[in-house]
């Protein structure tokens, strides 16, 4: 799968395109959400994977555009448990509230079905 790993924190966006890739995907990665809407408008990802407090643009934001752009597109939203509501208003597939493991990632990008039922959107 083609992902886009978007994230303010160098550190964290470091570890999750690392992981991502030596599950054997392609990773792009940006550091906010205007990078992130330039990378998406000129490549076809599978999935995009955002934090939710970012400058420039938040998750929440990238999340609507990106659903309007490409409405098959997968989001995974990174949040705190307040942020749930907020991704699922603006169209995520699923939160992953912080803190998560990289095997929680991992099924929220590869297999929807896997993912825990409580971190899970319906519809």
């Amino acid at each position: 799968m083609k992902l886009l790993v978007v994230d303010d924190n160098p550190d964290i966006l470091e570890l999750l395109s690392a992981a991502m890739k030596l599950f054997g995907h392609t990773v792009d990665t940006a550091c906010d959400g205007v990078d992130a809407v330039s990378l998406q408008s000129n490549n076809r990802y599978d999935a995009v994977i955002t934090d939710a407090d970012m400058p420039r643009m938040d998750g929440f934001s990238l999340c609507k555009i990106v659903k309007e752009q490409s409405p098959g597109i997968r989001i995974i939203g990174m949040s705190g448990a307040r942020g749930e509501k907020a991704f699922r208003n603006a169209g995520a597939d699923v939160c992953l509230s912080k803190p998560f493991s990289i095997s929680e990632l991992r099924e929220a990008v590869e297999n929807r079905s896997s993912v825990p039922a409580g971190r899970r959107f319906s519809g």
